[in-house]
């Protein structure tokens, strides 16, 4: 009687883990009642949410699209190009037709912008110059793109309608080909644009509408629809063309005939898309989601119950015989025990406490990495973590490593070296400061104090400098370090500081400590006559002259005293003057692209001689890339080079070489100008001008002498050339080169 007293004593440790469980049973049982209750209500709310964010990002997709051809469309209504046809007799212009073709086609193939055609329209002529060359209007929309919705007469009622961009509903368009007949092309958007100022000539655009709704859409697979700002109906997904039906005014979704409809205005195009799903697809959802809830829950009131019994009976031996042997030896659990379940249960804590400790500083790295770059935290855990209360001192080391070397094969340090190096010394020495690698080749470190130690920060840093010195052959280090105390707000406007500081960065071997605040000036490397003279240069193939301005720009970097940054600045440009010049001229590039990106080649270089040999070799292969352009030139260019070459000093005029060709006198201006990229005039004046630049410097002939030499009659109007060209006057430069030399 006395152990059945004690079995179900209401003090007993079984009955206690027994109600326990009860009231945890019926604690999660009422939890899950309301919250199906609370999920009921909610459920459809979601599956709203969840339907409108989904047309929301089509949306957002389309709009991004249509925006871009808005944008590549208007370039052309403004381009001079364009403007330059308006013309009644074509046949001179085929080179500018060609031209303008060869641009539409490389837009169509490169934009990725689902453009199956565009062209352009003009009004007097009813002509339209599209992907393949000029056609008249009755061909381009009677044959090659025929719709019973979009005539010949819709085109040319444009001119007369007030608006810059449209898009006008989807058709099927037809081509007659007079082998297969009738043949489908497929279902477009046409795309206008135009100046609303009276263009005699407009843009438009065949849009491949299925294949774009196919590339845009993501997740949708419900009916889709488009309406312009008439609510006509402008596409529609699948075969359907049933005009949507509408909600009320200012509502993003509706309920209408057993469909939901769900509505959004594009802010660029002023478009409607509507997404249709269907009610019953919802309720079915929700049916079979409160389906799997009420069994969900019916299982696991069950199971609770089975378990609570199991365990109070389990649970209760045991934990008595482990307080008994508590009573007998130390409680403490990480002072170990001789029961082997609490031994590994106090390891398990330690390793725990550890393993949060060390993810509670990389979190804290982390929070103060989106301080430095002004993200927002969303997680208050992280923001707990970071000390902003506090001012603080900050350094910024930047890695320049020595990249031949690793492409030598030869082991270099890696930036995890720099950064345990770094903070183990900053850690050393500051208690509580913070390291971390903010970029791929920048640590930043953060020494809180609420008075200045700058200087015991610079004797830190002098010390680092002196490690980092030993090693100058596989690296090169700049540390920028501003001895002001920052306020705590002043994170992100203190990194910024840092980073201006970095680009007085000197091409220098050993570590450099910056202190001095502020960015380093822009330096002004090109001047008018290198930049001709660099020109002329490429242009002709001369690397002999090439060269020699590239040391004049090397030696005005050099009396600047510019830092990597300006290095970097000019070597950038130069690339850019090489790619658009040898683009002008029609010149493939890729040749250049020797070992992967040229501007990415930039960044790894360590010296002024890295610089100047790598621009010298890239100069001189694009100079003999250009010559050879040059030499493979046709005859009729050839012939115009030599007579200018041979004839300069004279009265040369276009009238007189073209007779000579025996062809008219535009076509030579425009094929010579196709052909070189300069005009006729331009490489005549430029010639001269370089063979009197040669007379100046080499001869003491007086101005007026040379101005008839180069066939300029009259000593006025070759001042104002060579002043145009130059930026001096004959005089000027003269006595300029005499002083260089």
């Amino acid at each position: 009687m006395k152990n059945h007293r004690l079995r179900f004593n209401n003090k007993s440790l079984f009955v206690k883990l027994l109600l326990g469980f009860s009231l945890v049973i019926l604690i999660s049982f009422a939890f899950h009642a309301i919250s199906y209750s609370y999920f009921q209500h909610k459920m459809r709310d979601q599956l709203i949410q969840s339907n409108t964010q989904r047309l929301n990002t089509l949306v957002s997709t389309y709009e991004k699209q249509l925006g871009q051809l808005e944008d590549v469309l208007t370039r052309f209504v403004f381009d001079g190009k364009v403007k330059s046809l308006k013309r009644e007799d074509f046949r001179n212009e085929f080179p500018y037709i060609s031209s303008l073709a060869d641009e539409f086609n490389a837009i169509i193939a490169n934009y990725n912008l689902d453009i199956e055609n565009m062209f352009v329209y003009f009004k007097d002529q009813q002509f339209v110059i599209d992907r393949n060359g000029f056609k008249s209007a009755q061909e381009m929309f009677g044959l090659y793109y025929k719709s019973d919705q979009y005539p010949d007469v819709f085109w040319s009622e444009q001119f007369g309608r007030d608006y810059h961009f449209r898009v006008f509903p989807v058709a099927a368009f037809q081509q007659k080909r007079y082998d297969v007949g009738v043949q489908n092309e497929g279902r477009y958007f046409p795309i206008v644009v135009k100046n609303q100022i009276g263009r005699p000539f407009y843009i438009a655009a065949f849009v491949k509408a299925d294949s774009m709704f196919a590339a845009l859409n993501q997740s949708m697979n419900d009916a889709f629809y488009l309406l312009d700002e008439s609510n006509q109906l402008v596409y529609s997904s699948g075969t359907s063309n049933d005009k949507p039906v509408f909600a009320e005014a200012g509502s993003s979704y509706a309920l209408l005939g057993g469909n939901y409809y769900f509505y959004q205005l594009g802010a660029t195009s002023k478009l409607t898309y509507v997404s249709v799903v269907s009610n019953g697809q919802i309720a079915a959802q929700m049916a079979r989601m409160n389906m799997l809830m009420l069994l969900m829950l019916a299982l696991s009131v069950a199971l609770s119950v089975a378990i609570a019994v199991m365990l109070s009976v389990r649970f209760k031996n045991p934990i008595q015989r482990i307080l008994e042997g508590l009573r007998q030896m130390n409680p403490t659990i990480h002072h170990g025990s001789s029961i082997q379940e609490f031994n590994a249960i106090s390891d398990g804590l330690r390793r725990i406490i550890d393993s949060l400790n060390r993810k509670n500083t990389l979190l804290q790295k982390y929070g103060y990495l989106d301080k430095v770059k002004s993200i927002q935290a969303s997680d208050k855990e992280v923001q707990g973590l970071i000390d902003i209360e506090q001012p603080f001192h900050l350094a910024l080391f930047h890695i320049h490593q020595n990249q031949g070397l690793e492409s030598a094969g030869q082991p270099v340090p890696k930036a995890s070296f720099f950064l345990e190096f770094i903070n183990l010394n900053m850690t050393e020495a500051f208690a509580g400061s913070i390291t971390m690698q903010i970029e791929k080749d920048r640590i930043l470190s953060i020494v809180f104090s609420d008075g200045d130690i700058s200087g015991r920060i610079r004797e830190k840093l002098d010390y680092m400098k002196k490690v980092f010195d030993l090693d100058q052959d596989f690296y090169r280090l700049a540390i920028s370090f501003h001895s002001r105390l920052w306020e705590p707000f002043e994170l992100t406007q203190a990194y910024e500081a840092a980073n201006d500081m970095l680009r007085k960065r000197k091409l220098l071997a050993e570590t450099q400590i910056i202190d001095e605040p502020g960015t380093a000036a822009p330096i002004a490397v090109w001047t008018p006559d290198l930049e001709r003279g660099f020109t002329a240069g490429l242009v002709a193939g001369n690397e002999e002259q090439l060269v020699g301005t590239l040391d004049a720009l090397f030696d005005k970097l050099a009396k600047e005293d510019a830092a990597l940054w300006h290095y970097r600045q000019f070597a950038g440009d130069l690339v850019s003057k090489l790619f658009m010049a040898l683009m002008e001229h029609k010149i493939d590039i890729g040749p250049l692209y020797t070992d992967g990106s040229l501007f990415h080649a930039l960044d790894s270089f360590y010296t002024v001689d890295d610089y100047a040999a790598f621009l010298m070799e890239l100069t001189t292969k694009a100079a003999s890339m250009m010559r050879e352009k040059r030499e493979a030139r046709d005859p009729i260019v050839d012939f115009v080079v030599r007579f200018i070459e041979k004839h300069y000093g004279e009265d040369i005029y276009h009238e007189l070489i073209a007779d000579r060709l025996h062809i008219s006198t535009s076509y030579l201006r425009n094929y010579f100008k196709e052909k070189t990229g300069r005009t006729l005039s331009d490489y005549l004046f430029e010639y001269r001008i370089e063979k009197a630049k040669s007379l100046l410097v080499e001869t003491e002939e007086l101005i007026q002498d040379i101005a008839l030499k180069v066939g300029y009659p009259n000593a006025n109007s070759f001042t104002r050339m060579f002043r145009r060209l130059t930026g001096l006057t004959p005089g000027e430069y003269r006595r300029d080169r005499h002083v260089a030399n």
